[in-house]
């Protein structure tokens, strides 16, 4: 059970992962969502996240997925993570300047559109795959938001890793951070915490699980 202490989630008397979902609302533009372990790692020891997160962080990942129009990942991690279309049939969006899509099951075949941002204009591709390549610069986020809006995608939920995360944040395009903390580092005071990526964030919701915290915040 999720136990609301502070913002939207206590105004909204969030009991589980559904009903924090829904006490952050709607977003427009990026929101970026992150677990973190009690040493502030976004990995555990196998490299990958998984292994630092637990049921309610799992189970609060897949419902802000659900209502977000576009999921962005960088490639590295979606080889790691083995991602695959996702179940909610939300459009996903796969950064690597490098142009190495190799390993990655969502690139193999999906029914969920998926989009390919690259900086090779010969990307490493697996075959009959149906995804849209695009072309970016140096700079992945730059006209991103635009390229986004002439899609109809306004709500974006960013998985990356902290390479790229961060690189969004430099960008000014991350309106809101998702971040969970696991281990210890879950019993943190609310009013004590520092959001990873931007000192200046505002905490606009906090809620606590068994092993886990959830925070919200706005730029």
């Amino acid at each position: 059970m999720i136990l609301a202490t502070y913002g939207c989630a206590r105004a909204a008397n969030a009991t589980d992962a559904e009903s924090l979902a829904d006490s952050y609302g709607a977003w427009t533009g990026i929101r970026s969502n992150h677990v973190l372990s009690s040493t502030g790692s976004f990995a555990g020891s196998d490299g990958s996240s998984r292994s630092i997160s637990t049921k309610d962080d799992r189970e609060l990942l897949l419902a802000l997925r659900a209502r977000a129009d576009l999921i962005v990942v960088d490639a590295a991690t979606a080889r790691l993570e083995q991602y695959r279309a996702p179940k909610s049939k939300t459009a996903l969006a796969i950064f690597s300047l490098s142009g190495d899509f190799s390993g990655i099951p969502a690139v193999a075949g999906s029914e969920t559109p998926i989009y390919l941002f690259t900086g090779n204009s010969s990307p490493l591709l697996p075959e009959n795959n149906c995804a849209v390549v695009v072309p970016i610069s140096p700079e992945p986020f730059e006209f991103f938001l635009e390229w986004a809006n002439s899609l109809s995608i306004y709500s974006i939920l960013l998985e990356a890793g902290p390479t790229l995360t961060t690189k969004a944040f430099k960008a000014n395009v991350v309106r809101q951070s998702a971040i969970t903390r696991t281990g210890p580092s879950a019993n943190s005071d609310p009013m004590q915490l520092i959001n990873p990526f931007d000192s200046n964030a505002q905490l606009v919701s906090f809620a606590q699980a068994d092993g886990a915290s959830f925070s919200l915040w706005n730029h």
